[in-house]
């Protein structure tokens, strides 16, 4: 099981799921690590009360979550944690609501943004530290996730091919979480995160000889060499970070 924050973050993205928008979930955290904010993707549902972003591109967890926070003051011992490497509008809000730092748990290398967080005055004002992705059962997931999503309503879109070459691994554990019980949005009764204990197939997150990836990193820490203060990670492979449609919801993080 992941950390109780990482966790969270993926429990929002599995309600995102079971409602059939795209899986992703975001919860911000003060200084004493409480949880101040907390919401999920909504670009394909309605929101369930006022001041939340629903039915619309921008509608994504990170943006909703980051809306509840105040407008004035800065933050700069708060965390944004999502479940997903953000696109570029939301590692610019972060960077805009003047948050200390962000946390993403799985890679997206199709939409992921991380690496294109860019200074301007204000910015250096309070610069956005930017650490992920983590390696586990957290990482594995959050991704995993977000490819099911494709895989399940545009296979053919432009993601899911990106994610075949840049991220294999992912498939077995993407095709098992389609074949979870999506009625159910308690993430613990799905058994989401018992994915990654099956032994019996393949998961990201383990050696090519099936071991488990050893070192702490299943608990949530960040990989290490992957942490950034905003600039391009040269050993990172650069992607398409566009967002280009196939079929109705296809392309679009």
């Amino acid at each position: 099981m992941p950390d109780p924050i990482a966790a969270r973050c993926l429990r929002l993205a599995w309600q995102g799921w079971c409602a059939g928008t795209l899986p992703v979930g975001a919860v911000v955290t003060d200084a004493t690590g409480t949880v101040v904010a907390a919401e999920r993707g909504r670009m394909f549902g309605s929101a369930p009360g006022a001041g939340r972003l629903a039915g619309c591109a921008i509608a994504h967890a990170e943006i909703n979550a980051l809306a509840r926070l105040p407008t004035e003051g800065r933050r700069p011992d708060h965390t944004l944690h999502v479940s997903l490497e953000p696109c570029l509008m939301c590692v610019g809000a972060a960077g805009m609501t003047a948050l200390g730092r962000l946390r993403f748990l799985g890679a997206d290398p199709y939409a992921g943004a991380s690496r294109h967080f860019r200074r301007t005055p204000y910015l250096d004002e309070l610069p956005l530290r930017v650490d992920g992705p983590v390696r586990g059962t957290a990482g594995a997931l959050g991704s995993a996730l977000h490819l099911a999503y494709y895989l399940r309503t545009a296979p053919e879109a432009p993601a899911v091919a990106v994610h075949r070459r840049t991220m294999p691994e992912l498939f077995d554990l993407a095709r098992r979480i389609i074949e979870l019980d999506s009625r159910d949005p308690d993430a613990a009764t799905a058994g989401l995160f018992d994915l990654c204990t099956a032994p019996a197939r393949h998961r990201a997150g383990q050696t090519a000889t099936g071991e488990p990836d050893p070192g702490p990193r299943a608990t949530g820490e960040p990989e290490p060499g992957r942490q950034t203060t905003g600039e391009p990670d040269p050993g990172r492979r650069a992607t398409d970070g566009g967002r280009g449609s196939a079929g109705a919801e296809a392309g679009r993080r």
